[in-house]
């Protein structure tokens, strides 16, 4: 349904992150991409809506977003991300776009040989919250006894997961599995340990002024789903791929 008058040509800033977590999104030189842009652009052009979207490091993202009126929503977020720098925030958040699997990747002759008692070692995504870490292992982590190391690409953060140096890397499976199979063509190089911690994490829209636009976003979620389903099939995002 197309809006008219004023509201017709409405633009938008979204921000995003500026990583390569590529099926789901990717942001390089500039340009975001991806499952999550051809959704929002879908929306927008079924709403009479111009969006502009913003890419910033992750950590800066959030800070942008929360603090500095130039960001119209957030994407993507979780209530659960960085709930300190939440704190006394109105956040309104989407319906779910897409849920993900993430969690730790280890190299092949590894699988199943690591436990949390054992885990010595992570690389992640700067900006990264590993949420399916219990209570326990949070305090391995703030005490140094679990090392996390991070890095500015997943690029990096694979590489060094194949060193062998590194017990495992966080991070969605289907997307090192698209860098390892296309990217890099070492499929099968780290694999999904479903022995270790793991979640299934929603990825939301967000924001903090722009309300009416949620709402009408989770209608067009609810009416769309073959359009949904069909761009999942296309960036290989079915529940079979993904998880």
């Amino acid at each position: 349904m197309m809006l008219t008058g004023m509201a017709a040509a409405k633009s938008f800033v979204i921000g995003v992150e500026e990583i390569d977590y590529y099926p789901l999104h990717r942001c390089v030189n500039g340009r975001f991409s991806g499952y999550g842009r051809d959704l929002l652009d879908a929306f927008a052009k079924q709403s009479g809506y111009s969006f502009t979207y913003l890419p910033l490091p992750v950590s800066r993202l959030f800070h942008t977003f929360l603090n500095d009126n130039s960001i119209d929503f957030k994407y993507p977020d979780n209530p659960r991300w960085q709930v300190d720098l939440k704190k006394g925030k109105d956040i309104l958040y989407s319906s779910p776009v897409i849920n993900v699997v993430e969690g730790l990747l280890v190299r092949p002759e590894s699988v199943d040989q690591l436990s949390e008692a054992s885990l010595k070692s992570i690389v992640i995504m700067r900006g990264f919250t590993p949420w399916p870490f219990d209570q326990d292992m949070r305090q391995k982590i703030n005490d140094g006894t679990i090392r996390v190391y991070q890095e500015d690409s997943f690029g990096s953060v694979i590489a060094l997961g194949m060193t062998g140096h590194y017990d495992a890397i966080y991070a969605s499976p289907v997307v090192i599995n698209y860098y390892l199979d296309v990217v890099v063509r070492k499929p099968g190089a780290l694999v999904f340990d479903k022995k270790l911690p793991f979640e299934s994490n929603d990825f939301f829209l967000s924001t903090i002024r722009q309300g009416g636009v949620v709402k009408q976003f989770n209608e067009f979620l609810a009416k769309n789903q073959s359009l949904i389903m069909a761009l999942k099939r296309k960036y290989r995002l079915t529940d079979k791929t993904a998880q």
